[in-house]
């Protein structure tokens, strides 16, 4: 018994580790760059431009970039192979994106869908923010 029970709080102790967001990740980014598209998205090039100067604000109880609000998100932060996933998830070649070959994903759940879904650590300074089919770069502001 002791050894079913040891190996079930080992597990829940890393899933409750995957699903810990960094606080240093926490605070207020500003948008820079739009850095690449997919072939097909829901924005034109014009309004993914506009983009430029929104804030992002990210929250232990929070999201909000621009008009867009999730209330209690979850986050869950996982590694990717940089490349290949981005080939197989997005369909498309990611040469402009400036991530290292392992980055780190941080998925956000909202229960309403808000557009926030994927977050991708470029360094301790900078995300790259995927919405509506554009990758934007996020610099983190100081206060």
């Amino acid at each position: 018994m002791k050894p079913i029970v040891l190996c079930f709080a080992l597990l829940l102790s890393q899933a409750t580790h995957a699903a810990r967001l960094d606080r240093h990740y926490y605070g207020e980014w500003k948008i820079t760059a739009v850095l690449d598209s997919q072939e097909s998205t829901s924005l034109s090039d014009d309004e993914a431009g506009k983009l430029v100067g929104t804030r992002l604000v990210i929250a232990p109880d929070r999201v909000r970039f621009g008009k867009a609000d999730c209330m209690n998100p979850s986050f869950k932060v996982v590694q990717r192979r940089f490349y290949p996933y981005f080939v197989k998830q997005y369909n498309f070649e990611p040469k402009k994106l400036p991530l290292t070959d392992k980055v780190r994903e941080i998925t956000v759940t909202c229960r309403e869908p808000v557009g926030i879904n994927f977050i991708y650590v470029r360094d301790r300074e900078q995300l790259v923010l995927y919405w509506e089919g554009y990758f934007l770069n996020a610099v983190k502001q100081t206060r």
